[in-house]
C-alpha cells in the first residue's frame, strides 16, 4: 500500500483540470445527496460525452466511490478530498511539494512541506472516522457517516485554524498559521516531541509553569483549549514548548467552559506529579491556576 506521498505523488501528476472539476461537482452535490446520481454529475460538469470516461478513471483512482454501483452515483472519499484540497494549496502557491511525515495520529497526519519560496512547512490533514474508509467496498453501511466524518474533518480544520488565528498573534506558543483548504491546515514548520513522551527535561517545573502561562494567555485571548493533557504539548529542542490540537476548543462563555479548564490543568498537574514528582508549586503558579479554576480548585 503506497504512502500517502506516493499517492499523491503518482496521481496528482496524472489528472487534470476536467478531473478536478468532476470531483468539485460531487463535493458540491454531497449535501444534496448521499451517492450523487451519476446523471446530475456529467450534466452539472458541463464536459459532455467525456464526463463518465473521467468518472470511471477517478474511480479506478480510488478518488471517489460508488457504492450503489457505477451506474447509479458516486462519493467523494479522502483520497479525493485531499486532491482537491491540495490543488488549491499549491493554485495559490502556499505549497510547491510535500515531504516526510512529521507525526501520525488517531484523527490527523502531519507531513512537511516546502513553500514555492523554499520555505519549510508543516501541512495537518484531518483524518475524522478514518478506519470507515479502509474497507468500503466490503463496508457499505459507511456511507450513511460518510459525508459526516469529512464534514466533521473540514469542521475540525477550520476550528483549529480559527483559533491559531486568535492564539498565535497575541504570543501564544502555538504553531504560526499559513493556510487553511478544507480539512488541511498550514502551518510554520515545526518540531518537537510530545510531553508524554520526553524522557528527560532540563527543568521540568519551568516547562509545568510555562504550559499554566499559555493557558492563561489563551483563555485572556478568548480561547479555552479543552482537550489538553500531556499529549498535545510539544518540548523542541530548545525546551520551549508549543501547544497543538485545538479543534474542540471554546470561549469562555461557554457553559462548560470551566470544567474544561479545570480538567486540563487536572490533568497537567497529576501527570507533571507523577512523572516529575512535582508536588508543591510556586505561588505564581498557583495564582495562575486560582485564576483559571477558581480558590477552592486546589484545595478540593
Amino acid at each position: 500500500m503506497p504512502s500517502l506521498i506516493e499517492y499523491v505523488r503518482d496521481v496528482f501528476r496524472k489528472l487534470d483540470e476536467k478531473h478536478f472539476k468532476i470531483l468539485r461537482v460531487i463535493e458540491e452535490n454531497s449535501s444534496r445527496y448521499e451517492v450523487v446520481p451519476k446523471e446530475v454529475i456529467i450534466s452539472s460538469s458541463g464536459i459532455g460525452p467525456r464526463a463518465e470516461k473521467l468518472l470511471k478513471k477517478l474511480h479506478e483512482y480510488r478518488l471517489i466511490w460508488a457504492p450503489l454501483g457505477l451506474e447509479r452515483g458516486f462519493c467523494l472519499n479522502y483520497n479525493g478530498l485531499d486532491l482537491l484540497a491540495l490543488k488549491s494549496l499549491v493554485d495559490r502557491n502556499i505549497i510547491e511539494s510535500l515531504g516526510k511525515p512529521l507525526g501520525i495520529g488517531k484523527e490527523a497526519d502531519v507531513y512537511d512541506a516546502m513553500s514555492p519560496k523554499g520555505e519549510r512547512l508543516a501541512v495537518k490533514f484531518f483524518r475524522i472516522g478514518r478506519t470507515s474508509f479502509k474497507k468500503y467496498e466490503r463496508h457499505r453501511t459507511a456511507l450513511l457517516s460518510a459525508h459526516s466524518y469529512m464534514a466533521a474533518s473540514i469542521k475540525s480544520a477550520a476550528q483549529e485554524y480559527r483559533a491559531l488565528k486568535i492564539l498565535y498573534p497575541r504570543g501564544v506558543k502555538v504553531p504560526k498559521p499559513i493556510a487553511r483548504n478544507r480539512h488541511i491546515i498550514v502551518t510554520e514548520f515545526f518540531q518537537g516531541i510530545e510531553v508524554a513522551s520526553a524522557q528527560y527535561l532540563t527543568d521540568p517545573l519551568k516547562i509545568l509553569g510555562d504550559i499554566l502561562e499559555n493557558v492563561k494567555m489563551a483563555y485572556d485571548a478568548g480561547v479555552v483549549h479543552s482537550d489538553l493533557s500531556a499529549y498535545n504539548v510539544l518540548v523542541t529542542p530548545e525546551e520551549e514548548i508549543l501547544i497543538i490540537d485545538w479543534p474542540q476548543w471554546v470561549k469562555p462563555s461557554h457553559p462548560m467552559a470551566k470544567s474544561y479548564l479545570r480538567r486540563d490543568i487536572s490533568s497537567l498537574l497529576k501527570f507533571f506529579k507523577r512523572k516529575w514528582k512535582i508536588g508543591e508549586l510556586p505561588e505564581n503558579y498557583l495564582n495562575i491556576i486560582r485564576a483559571l479554576c477558581g480558590e477552592t480548585f486546589l484545595t478540593s
